[in-house]
């Protein structure tokens, strides 16, 4: 009962989550897996938008310090212009998360990421600064500890399912035809 009251990026991330998984049915490995998949979509977008918070302010520190003669308006287009990482094969796959939700906002990673200091960066003096920078890097190690497990947590599941797949236990045809039949009819 307590696992059913947690968030799911709690059950994700819990040490047990993978306790047992070779008792667990093929329909629940499918719904963790797609829960961590959620999950690391979610932490990936808030990991973009603290990089983005975090070239901010360093940019802003050195401006400061003289190294930047742009100064951060200048610097701006270049940081919010900035390729994306490369992304693996399995993260394309991955579902893209927006937050446009009603949900977004109410975890303690979520709320950092609209940390009101940073609109008024050139505003703070040098400690608050540095504090500011502190805190987001902190946050950062945070979100990447918990995207680290969620990925450990995909991997361990998905190589279940393929495991499944490969010794028999499963029939893929089987999977196949669920799905397509659990799909919405798109002759509507």
């Amino acid at each position: 009962m307590e696992q059913e009251r947690r968030r799911r990026i709690d059950r994700v991330t819990a040490e047990d989550y993978l306790a047992g998984l070779d008792a667990v049915d093929v329909p629940q490995l499918r719904t963790m897996r797609d829960d961590c998949r959620e999950e690391e979509a979610r932490l990936s977008y808030a990991r973009r938008v603290l990089h983005g918070q975090l070239d901010i302010v360093r940019a802003e520190q050195r401006r400061r310090t003289g190294d930047d003669d742009q100064g951060l308006v200048g610097t701006l287009t270049e940081i919010l212009s900035d390729d994306p990482a490369p992304r693996s094969r399995e993260a394309r796959t991955a579902p893209l998360y927006a937050p446009d939700d009603d949900r977004y906002g109410h975890r303690a990673h979520d709320t950092l990421v609209d940390d009101a200091q940073v609109s008024r960066v050139p505003d703070l003096d040098d400690g608050e600064l540095a504090g500011l920078l502190q805190r987001l890097q902190d946050k950062e190690e945070h979100i990447s500890s918990l995207r680290r497990t969620v990925l450990t947590h995909l991997d361990a599941l998905q190589d279940e399912l393929i495991s499944r797949y490969r010794d028999g236990s499963v029939d893929v045809d089987e999977v196949v035809a669920s799905a397509v039949s659990a799909r919405p009819d798109d002759t509507a």
